[in-house]
């Protein structure tokens, strides 16, 4: 797993290049020396994280426990993603503990999928209490999932 250090390098990206694809931020976590796998789940899965801490306290929204890849109706479950429980982790120590970092932690959520939809529904005036959210459709990861195991790793 990542060591604390290392997260506290890669936070800031999100806000360096948070007008960027996820590709460039990607890129910019393996420039890093992260491998692409965790680079990848990172990029997706931290903003999703983020965005429900940030939100869980003030909407009551239900948020998803699981997300789909592209070109598959597959659920994944959250539950199996080391990253996604890091990212929820690591999103509760700094929103209620570091608010020097709130400009890194607000340019993370904004980048979620769920930020965008609630956004959206909150900016067309409709009512979103008790609402419950899709899963999310991850797409543009080549490792998302995807089960590696340590034969598929060697060769990649």
């Amino acid at each position: 797993m990542i060591d604390q250090a290392k997260i506290k390098e890669i936070l800031p990206i999100f806000l360096e290049l948070k007008d960027s694809g996820d590709a460039h931020i990607c890129k910019a976590i393996e420039e890093l020396g992260i491998e692409r796998e965790t680079a990848e789940r990172i990029s997706a899965f931290f903003p999703s994280a983020f965005c429900r801490v940030a939100l869980a306290d003030h909407l009551q929204v239900e948020f998803p426990d699981s997300y789909m890849i592209n070109g598959s109706d597959k659920l994944y479950p959250y539950k199996e993603e080391p990253i996604y429980a890091m990212g929820i982790e690591l999103a509760s120590i700094i929103y209620h503990h570091e608010q020097e970092l709130s400009g890194i932690f607000n340019s993370i959520v904004t980048r979620s999928a769920e930020c965008d939809a609630i956004n959206r529904a909150l900016n067309a005036g409709e009512g979103i209490s008790g609402s419950k959210l899709s899963p999310i459709r991850y797409f543009g990861y080549k490792t998302i999932g995807k089960r590696r195991n340590v034969f598929s790793r060697l060769f990649s």
